[in-house]
């Protein structure tokens, strides 16, 4: 089953909170899933976690965000998305596996996030951050979050760091690099 299809199928289901569609995001996910592999644990939010179909996981296990998808090592979504990042630390530290953990712009804003970066850096958890920024238009009613690209913060944490086109082939081979590397790192998916 391909995203398109999985996210018609959830949303028949009436999924917890509400259907959340991929949009422009589908290139992000697609990519992450692949990248990583079957083998290492996914911490994704709401709209992210649909790409466990791509493993196999059944679309009625995705009805409940909270549930998790422990056989498909999709874990439990937060409530604060920030903090899914220091849950990917502490898999990776638990696993010794790269954890893969999606994040928006919203999180880079978040003190959790900047906590996960500096605990990841400080233990060489092998997790990866695939952070996906959509520019803001100067309409909109959020202020500007942050005094620098979050890719150029994780550097300063002292993370490895990439930044990619958010389509699913840059944002896998991204993914798939930073497995292999085995270090902490971040990859900013930028939507244009």
């Amino acid at each position: 089953m391909n995203l398109a299809e999985a996210e018609i199928a959830l949303a028949a289901l009436n999924p917890r909170p509400f259907p959340l569609p991929l949009g422009r995001l589908a290139g992000v996910v697609e990519g992450g899933f692949t990248g990583i592999g079957k083998r290492s644990w996914v911490v994704a939010g709401p709209r992210e976690r649909i790409g466990a179909v791509l493993r196999g996981c059944p679309v009625e296990r995705l009805v409940d965000p909270a549930a998790g998808a422990r056989p498909y090592k999709l874990a439990p979504v937060s409530s604060a998305p920030g903090n899914r990042a220091l849950h990917a630390v502490g898999l990776a530290l638990g696993t010794s596996q790269p954890v893969l953990c999606f994040l928006g712009l919203a999180s880079a804003a978040s003190g959790a996030l900047h906590e996960a970066l500096n605990t990841a850096v400080l233990t060489g958890a092998p997790v990866i951050f695939l952070l996906t920024t959509l520019p803001i238009p100067d309409d909109a009613p959020v202020g500007r979050q942050l005094a620098a690209s979050p890719a150029a913060l994780a550097a300063a944490h002292g993370l490895q760091t990439a930044q990619v086109a958010a389509s699913a082939e840059a944002v896998a081979e991204a993914v798939s690099a930073a497995a292999a590397a085995g270090v902490p790192t971040l990859i900013e998916a930028i939507l244009e």
